[in-house]
């Protein structure tokens, strides 16, 4: 295997763990469209909604 293949493979697995770590921090949600967000937003950058809110567990 060459340098590249093994460097490929490292940036790919801390690519999936980024990801995985992001997914559980998703603290808000727009309630029109469902668009998930890490931090507070006044309006939803997909939809624009105002109704955006903190997400309740």
């Amino acid at each position: 295997m060459s340098m590249f293949e093994r460097l490929g493979e490292k940036v790919e697995r801390l690519k999936q763990e980024a990801e995985a770590g992001r997914a559980d921090r998703i603290d808000y949600r727009c309630r029109a469209c469902g668009e998930r967000f890490h931090r507070e937003q006044e309006t939803c950058p997909d939809c624009g909604s105002a109704e955006v809110g903190r997400i309740e567990e």
